[in-house]
């Protein structure tokens, strides 16, 4: 009787120990994929603040 709930808990226990690790792993990469893609963004960003600001001043200048 014992041995059959140790084992049944051990079985519980290895189960739970997998979710775990897939929802870790699920969560990182989804973390990791959104990291990127904000990074793309502020790129992006930074990339049409600078085109704004050379716009801006050569207007001022033909002007």
């Amino acid at each position: 009787m014992i041995g059959e709930w140790i084992r049944s808990n051990a079985i519980i226990l290895l189960i739970d120990l997998i979710g775990l690790y897939v929802i870790i792993r699920f969560l990182s990469w989804k973390i990791q994929h959104k990291l990127e893609e904000v990074e793309q963004r502020q790129t992006y960003a930074n990339r049409l603040k600078k085109i704004n600001r050379q716009n801006s001043t050569s207007d001022l200048e033909q002007e």
